[in-house]
């Protein structure tokens, strides 16, 4: 039960328990004060009724004294007319007598006094006053008057002096009781003050080591936790041995380095899926940027890695049909121009044929018509070529086009991981601003710790407790300034591993980008060669005009023989043209065909 009392809790009852005793000490202490009070004021009243007792005999003296004086000499002035001794003497018993009111045979005792004077000086001294004053000055009169005198004295006086000394003893009796008795209170009291103060100690002693101890058990606790937790040791908890400030402390910790331990988890697991997608992906990008179209990507899912997953499967897929479309139409231009070339060379030698044998035209006009017609349609079938050439490469064109549109897609992908590392950067750098906050909260509770180690040197023995409290706390506050120091640079290899994916993802963007050129590349070149095979076509269309014109002209050949030989120098010149032009063909399309086997398209 005491333990799951708060700190707070803890002290009150602690001090309040010192209080206590110390209240009951002060009311033990209150009490015997005021009984020794009360001794020495019946002290002081038994002096008081011992110098009333001195001053009645002083009185019965100074009466005795007077009397004696007057009967010796008769002079009037030996009586003192101005002090009435009687009248002090009954003042004194009376005093006496109301001092021993709480001692019954005292004042008995006094009042017995006051009654043997009253009569001692009715009876024997104002009789002897009287007589002596009858006998005036008359010779003998003092030893008329001193023979009235008994030898020894008045029986009553005598009887009250005796009584006077009962009293005296009687006082002094009581002073050496009550003597005693304060002597005793004193002892008593002194006793009881060392007793409590003692049991104050001890108890000081108790309450500090009890408290001591269920404050710094789970301190050190903490502190262990902590210690193990700085040595790698993540799963290391405190035990939680108490209910109170520390307990709730010790609990939240262990929350706080569970929640640490489960987040660098998640960090690892995430980071290490992350590098599985991105190398996976980087050994399909390498090996395409090799020339090697046959790898699969296997990269999918609704984040970034996976949208640029599925946007590399796609180009890849694309790319490849591009490429199989560039080889068949790269195939189809051989063949064309190879036909070409062939039928070039055939209407070549046929144009060389008839110009060394123009004079024999006339002769042969039905087999130069014959041979007009299977040229134009020759002619025709090379344009149709030509026109399907032309298509083909439009078409190769804009799926380079379209490639290159799906690169820029990839490179924006690729901008987009950079923003989500980036993104991941800027929350470590967050995390890391915490980590700065829990910094200062740490030197703040060590300043406060040592406010409160200086309050504790100035409380002296009685903060001696909180001294060492003061102390732990600012040890605390010191390894916890530590481990967010550890947790800081975990941070920054942290960030520099986002760095590095960073660098590594630009220089990806770097290799798509110069793909992206190869393929603008490989356009331009399809570009040049569509443009030189458009330049076929009204090459083919002057030809085919030219053969139009020998079939229409061949009726005319006999008068037109001088036409025609020119005209059939034109044709030699323009099947050479013709020929060079196919040639290039076959170049152009020989280095497409070298160009797209380069890349393994087939999976």
């Amino acid at each position: 039960m005491f333990k799951d009392l708060s700190i707070k809790n803890k002290l009150y009852m602690g001090f309040g328990s010192i209080v206590a005793i110390i209240l009951i000490l002060l009311g033990v202490a209150y009490n015997s004060f005021t009984r020794l009070s009360e001794a020495n004021g019946w002290d002081r009243h038994t002096m008081e009724v011992l110098i009333e007792i001195d001053k009645i005999h002083n009185s019965i003296l100074q009466i005795q004294v007077e009397t004696r004086g007057y009967l010796l000499s008769g002079n009037e002035v030996s009586l003192n007319p101005e002090t009435d001794e009687m009248a002090v003497l009954t003042q004194h018993t009376q005093k006496a007598i109301a001092m021993t009111v709480d001692n019954k045979p005292q004042s008995e005792r006094f009042r017995k006094i006051d009654q043997l004077a009253s009569t001692w000086v009715k009876e024997w001294i104002n009789p002897l006053i009287d007589k002596r004053r009858a006998l005036g000055n008359t010779p003998g009169a003092a030893d008329t008057v001193a023979r009235m005198i008994p030898p020894g004295g008045s029986p009553g006086i005598l009887q009250a002096n005796k009584m006077l000394d009962d009293a005296t003893a009687e006082e002094n009796r009581l002073l050496a009781e009550r003597s005693a008795r304060s002597a005793s209170l004193q002892e008593t009291m002194l006793l009881t003050l060392s007793l409590g103060g003692l049991l104050c100690i001890v108890l000081a002693l108790a309450i500090a080591y009890i408290l001591a101890k269920a404050i710094l058990n789970p301190l050190n606790n903490l502190t262990d936790a902590v210690g193990r937790i700085a040595g790698g040791e993540q799963g290391a908890r405190a035990a939680i041995i108490s209910g109170d400030e520390l307990g709730k402390v010790t609990t939240e910790f262990n929350r706080m380095a569970q929640t640490i331990q489960d987040n660098q988890a998640n960090e690892l697991a995430a980071t290490n899926t992350l590098r599985a997608k991105v190398d996976s992906l980087l050994e399909v990008v390498s090996k395409a940027a090799s020339g090697d179209l046959t790898g699969k990507v296997t990269i999918t899912g609704s984040d970034a890695i996976g949208q640029l997953g599925n946007g590399l499967a796609k180009m890849f897929e694309n790319l490849r049909s591009l490429l199989n479309n560039v080889q068949k139409a790269g195939i189809q231009v051989t063949t064309s121009a190879t036909e070409i070339a062939a039928s070039a060379r055939q209407q070549e030698a046929t144009g060389i044929e008839q110009a060394q044998t123009s004079v024999e035209i006339l002769s042969t006009t039905k087999e130069i018509s014959a041979n007009t017609s299977q040229l134009l349609k020759t002619m025709e079938d090379a344009t149709a070529v030509a026109d399907y050439t032309t298509n083909a490469t439009a078409e190769a064109q804009n799926n380079l086009k379209r490639m290159d549109s799906t690169m820029q897609h990839m490179v924006s992908a690729t901008d987009s991981i950079n923003a989500k590392l980036a993104a991941l950067s800027e929350k470590a750098s967050n995390i890391n601003s915490v980590l700065i906050t829990i910094t200062k909260v740490a030197d703040q509770t060590n300043i406060l710790s040592l406010n409160a180690a200086i309050e504790a040197e100035k409380a002296g023995e009685a903060g001696r407790g909180f001294s060492v409290v003061a102390t732990e706390i600012r040890r605390l506050a010191d390894q916890t300034s530590v481990s967010t120091w550890d947790i800081e640079q975990m941070l920054k290899e942290m960030q520099s591993a986002v760095s590095a994916s960073v660098m590594g993802m630009d220089k990806f963007s770097e290799e798509i980008r110069r793909s992206v050129g190869e393929v603008r590349q490989v356009a331009e070149q399809l570009s040049s060669v569509m443009d030189q095979v458009q330049k076929l076509t009204p090459q083919f269309d002057a030809v085919l005009q030219g053969m139009q014109s020998q079939a229409v002209g061949a009726s005319q050949i006999s008068d037109t023989m001088m036409q025609l030989n020119d005209a059939t120098q034109q044709t030699v010149e323009s099947l050479k043209a013709t020929s060079e032009a196919v040639h290039q063909l076959q170049y152009a399309a020989g280095d497409l065909q070298s160009s797209v086997s380069n890349f393994a398209v087939t999976i």
